[in-house]
């Protein structure tokens, strides 16, 4: 019987040119497979809704409303780049009046950002005026000193945004503007967090005398 011959060493250049080709066809293949990791997949998760017009329904307080699209989609908004005053915090209504002043009556442009925890889309807003430019809603409530810029979000802002936004809430400091005109505001974020710790504490039994 004849000696099969043995297959000759292949050199680590051409393992190396193997194991590039096999990626390379495997990576073909997932879009085909349905795989959802791949680059295709990953830049349609990253690409926003579309802007849609409408008019707003009610104003809830100094971030948020409810917004009638112009197919008659009913959306709650949350106003992004921004936290304003929440119920029972000083300047809370003065915050949701400014609001809606600004968006009742006036033709409103959402471009959604995402949606919150609760279900309502995070969008930057603009209210529209045939004979003026776009009006950025979230800025107006900064500079007239009844929102914090939300510094914690800003990667969900456009870029520009940013800088913007936190130059006009100093000179609404300095101005002593809306509820900057209190010594020491308490930020809305800050606020929620001391209502959580105080739902969480156990309740205080009330004190008893001592019989006799």
């Amino acid at each position: 019987m004849l000696a099969r011959p043995s297959p000759p060493p292949s050199s680590p250049a051409s393992s190396r040119a193997r194991r590039r080709l096999l990626a390379s066809a495997l990576l073909a293949l997932a879009p085909a497979l349905g795989g959802g990791t791949g680059p295709t997949h990953a830049a349609a998760a990253r690409t926003p809704p579309p802007s849609v017009e409408g008019l707003v329904l009610d104003v809830h307080d100094g971030d948020s409303f409810t917004f009638r699209s112009e197919d008659g989609r009913r959306l709650r908004i949350r106003v992004s780049g921004i936290d304003a005053p929440e119920n029972h915090q000083p300047y809370a209504e003065q915050s949701r009046r400014h609001l809606g002043e600004m968006l009742r009556g006036r033709r409103l442009r959402i471009d959604p950002i995402k949606q919150d925890v609760f279900d309502r889309t995070v969008a930057k807003v603009w209210v529209l005026d045939a004979d003026l430019p776009p009006a950025d809603a979230a800025l107006s409530l900064v500079e007239a000193g009844l929102a914090w810029h939300f510094v914690r979000y800003r990667a969900d802002q456009p870029p520009a945004d940013v800088p913007r936004y936190a130059q006009a809430e100093r000179t609404a400091r300095a101005r002593r503007a809306g509820l900057w005109q209190d010594a020491e505001p308490e930020a809305p974020w800050d606020f929620r967090a001391r209502m959580r710790r105080n739902e969480a504490a156990p309740p205080r039994r009330p004190r008893t005398d001592p019989e006799g």
